[in-house]
């Protein structure tokens, strides 16, 4: 099985406005918006991904890749939502920014 990789960034918090971390994700199958999100939040939290709490807890996963990586063009510009005590935004730019609840 060969390891996806989904790019984490970290970000310049004076210039973002509060986003502890930032993701993105590609075109291949594996690198999808779901696992940038936990990818992205188990930075946050220096933890395993497997130990957060299921992201389908907070929203559809499935919906939310195909929302954004439908073969169609997407309208949508941005979604956000909590999970794991964070504000997460995913862009159809390919980026995903993990905010800190108190702040966002």
């Amino acid at each position: 099985m060969s390891q996806s990789h989904t790019e984490i960034k970290e970000t310049d918090c004076a210039t973002t406005a509060n986003v502890l971390t930032a993701a993105e994700w590609g075109d291949d199958d594996e690198n999808t918006p779901v696992y940038a999100v936990v990818s992205a939040v188990a930075k946050v939290e220096d933890t395993d991904p497997v130990d957060l709490p299921p992201l389908y807890n907070a929203i559809d996963s499935e919906a939310l890749n195909n929302l954004f990586t439908s073969r169609s063009e997407s309208t949508v510009e941005q979604l956000t939502f909590q999970y794991a005590g964070y504000t997460i935004v995913v862009s159809g730019s390919g980026e995903v920014h993990v905010k800190s609840d108190s702040e966002a």
